[in-house]
């Protein structure tokens, strides 16, 4: 059997580092160190780039806060759009439980062919799972700075400087890149769970009903 590495370096970088470190770019970009009647807002970006020599170092403590700000980002994904809204929205005879390990751990009789199964559960994990946690970080990234900017428009008077298409058209297009996104996450977090539903860990006929907390994994 193949080792299998406890966090998958693919699954870290895409679900956490990447969204991370746009969240943590794009807040520096757009945080206002100050604002005067009749001057307009500068933000921290201006200030390092005008700075010789600090943009490494602020390019630095942005990759070393991608991690922390990814984990940040993934949990409220989680809590928001599989605790509380329920994506992706299935109807099972059981309850699932949180990990195939979990469900095999409790099932009477474990699959055949363990692991091969698990190595189809990771890349079923990796294929789709992943992709579509992603999608989710980044939707909830943008869904920030969407209301953000709008916020900030609105207090510096944006209307007296841009055209009307950049003060609605930014909020507008922000807002139609988080409903792309959160379209892809509930599509990907739905195909990832018919993968392991049907072919991953698929119910053997002729068994009887699964006991409640029997049920295959969910996602996590």
């Amino acid at each position: 059997m193949r080792r299998l590495r406890l966090f998958p370096v693919e699954d870290l970088l895409l679900t956490e580092f990447i969204p991370g470190f746009f969240f943590t770019m794009a807040w520096t970009a757009m945080y206002e160190i100050y604002h005067e009647d009749g001057s307009f807002y500068t933000t921290l970006m201006q200030e390092i780039l005008g700075e010789e020599g600090l943009f490494p170092y602020f390019l630095l403590a942005a990759v070393l806060m991608a991690f922390p700000v990814g984990v940040v980002l993934d949990s409220v994904r989680h809590v928001v759009g599989e605790v509380w809204l329920g994506l992706p929205r299935r109807k099972l005879p059981w309850r699932a439980t949180p990990s195939p390990l979990v469900w095999i751990e409790q099932s009477a009789v474990p699959p055949e062919d363990f692991d091969k199964r698990y190595l189809l559960y990771r890349h079923a994990r990796a294929t789709l799972l992943s992709p579509a946690k992603a999608a989710g970080n980044m939707a909830v990234t943008l869904l920030v700075f969407s209301i953000w900017s709008l916020v900030k428009i609105i207090r510096m008077g944006g209307w007296h400087v841009f055209s009307v298409a950049f003060v609605v058209g930014t909020p507008l297009l922000g807002l139609g890149l988080v409903l792309g996104l959160l379209i892809s996450y509930a599509k990907g977090m739905a195909e990832f769970n018919a993968q392991v539903l049907k072919a991953v860990f698929p119910s053997k006929e002729g068994d009887p009903s699964p006991a409640p907390d029997n049920g295959p994994p969910s996602i996590t």
